[in-house]
């Protein structure tokens, strides 16, 4: 799943042009946004599908929300805003929440937009012929499961009694239920189109209202959108279209955005100091921190880490400075699990790196003379390896000998998965949502051991907090309760957070308005160039 990962693409993967000055009379920042030109990106694969349904990768993801869109959406952040919906509210139990929608949608087709293409996409994506990823996430509508299981031709809980309303009837009060619309996923496909190429092919000829439409797909060489004229938001897209090279490495599309050949590029880790150094490229250079948070594992399960003192003995040894360091700057120290662009997230009491108090840890469980343990990590000599050698140099300062098992990353996440399988592992988490359930619940909850609770942790008042703040549409109780939650489970330090990951890339001058997402692939509908 995409969710566990040691590294996030960023949209167009790698893609720029050298730092030329604009044309006389053409100053750098000046004027209006302006239609036209092409976008030049480059990607080291083709994306695996086109249809919203089916892509649960972030170069899908990034290529489909041009072709589409949902309900709903984020900002710039994480504030949740309308897209195709003009406005919505919710019951009061919070179980009915009804849309309406704008009257200015058409598909790229142009045929008009209604309520009835909501409820047929919604229910496409559910159809288990699909084998949508995303299916799951709606299971909580009312009448999905029947729908799911064949006991019925259409999902009860979603009704639409005008063309511009659609009403969903939940099972029971999800919070997140919005943001599970905001997911490409959900987005609205044309039926026509859908019906006349088939499932199958739909990804070859995708349809929907969003700011591009596909021109052309030559597997393993480029993909190209064109600017969709019908567009629903007035004089969006300013692009004309947005070229893709498909099969170029991240160093090969660092040399391309040094020859002119690409607009945006993705910065190779050796290259990252140099640029950031560099005064041609600082007011070029785009960061942003993320929803994810790279940790170590303690399986709580194995001894000695069944010992709460000696997995406050290794959050204490660990030198996160140096982790920093190593990733060439591009992030921040994590001392708690919520990254900090979650909403919700607070300061928590953490620890410091003082080899000497996590000795006296030691010495507390009574492993004064150190212990021997293995470490699994991703066999990735470019990041992974590099950051599990300095933690093995922290920990054998303390006494504590760690091997080092490098593996592949299937087989990883396989073997976190059994008990008494994996002692210390190093991982990193994306948030599906930004919520801080996404996060503490998915992960940390004593019910999540047979999923994503790889530490096998489990505390009753932890699993009671979060049980409580679950349901709730209260935000400030919801995130005070996670937040409690928080602070007891980096007492009992299942995991060391090491560091939230950043994003970065490098614009070429005449780039305009293009900006990283914390959650999401770019966007390219506001972007511009100057010339």
């Amino acid at each position: 799943m995409r969710r566990a990962s040691l590294a996030a693409l960023v949209l167009l993967t790698a893609c720029a042009v050298p730092l030329d000055p604009p044309p006389p009379g053409e100053p750098d920042g000046a004027g209006p946004p302006r239609a036209g030109g092409v976008l030049r990106g480059a990607s080291p694969e083709d994306p695996r599908t086109l249809d919203p349904a089916r892509g649960y990768d972030t170069v899908s993801w990034a290529i489909e929300q041009m072709l589409f869109n949902t309900l709903v959406d984020y900002d710039a952040g994480t504030t949740i805003v309308p897209e195709l919906a003009e406005s919505w509210t919710m019951s009061d139990d919070g179980r009915l929440v009804t849309f309406t929608l704008r009257h200015d949608v058409r598909f790229s087709t142009r045929r008009a937009f209604t309520a009835a293409d909501v409820k047929y996409s919604m229910e496409r994506l559910l159809k288990p012929s699909i084998h949508s990823q995303g299916a799951e996430f709606f299971h909580g509508i009312e009448g999905a499961e029947d729908y799911v299981a064949g006991k019925a031709t259409e999902v009860s809980g979603i009704r639409t009694p005008a063309p511009d309303r659609v009403e969903f009837r939940l099972t029971e009060v999800d919070p997140l239920f919005l943001h599970k619309l905001t997911m490409p996923f959900a987005a609205v496909v044309d039926r026509d189109t859908v019906e006349r190429v088939g499932d199958d092919d739909f990804t070859r000829y995708p349809v929907g209202t969003g700011a591009f439409v596909l021109e052309e797909w030559t597997y393993g060489q480029r993909l190209k959108l064109a600017r969709n004229p019908d567009y629903f938001r007035p004089g969006r897209p300013y692009l004309d279209g947005v070229e893709e090279t498909i099969g170029v490495s991240a160093q090969l599309a660092w040399f391309k955005y040094q020859r002119g050949e690409l607009d945006l590029a993705g910065i190779p880790p050796a290259e990252y100091e140099r640029v950031r150094a560099d005064a041609r490229y600082q007011p070029l250079l785009l960061s942003r921190t993320t929803l994810r948070t790279q940790y170590l594992g303690l399986n709580c399960a194995l001894w000695p880490f069944d010992h709460v003192a000696v997995r406050q003995a290794m959050n204490l040894a660990i030198d996160k400075q140096r982790l920093i360091d190593l990733i060439d700057g591009q992030g921040v120290i994590a001392n708690t699990i919520l990254p900090p662009d979650m909403p919700g997230a607070e300061p928590v009491p953490g620890y410091a790196h003082d080899p000497a108090a996590a000795r006296r840890k030691l010495e507390e469980a009574g492993l004064a003379g150190g212990f021997e343990t293995t470490l699994w990590t991703y066999r990735d000599p470019e990041v992974s390896l590099r950051l599990a050698q300095s933690i093995q140099r922290d920990l054998q300062a303390i006494g504590v000998a760690l091997d080092l098992k490098p593996v592949d990353f299937p087989a990883l996440i396989e073997a976190v998965r059994h008990e008494g399988t994996v002692p210390v592992f190093l991982l990193g988490w994306e948030a599906d949502f930004p919520d801080p359930s996404n996060f503490l619940t998915v992960l940390l909850h004593s019910r999540s051991r047979d999923t994503n609770n790889n530490t096998f942790y489990a505390n009753p008042v932890v699993d009671r907090l979060l049980d409580e703040g679950a349901p709730l549409l209260d935000l400030d109780r919801r995130f005070r309760l996670f937040h409690e939650a928080e602070v007891l489970i980096m007492q009992d330090a299942p995991w060391v957070p090491l560091f939230h990951p950043a994003g970065s890339a490098v614009r070429h001058p005449r780039v305009r308005d293009y900006e990283l997402h914390p959650l999401r692939p770019s966007r390219l509908e506001n972007t511009w160039l100057a010339w």
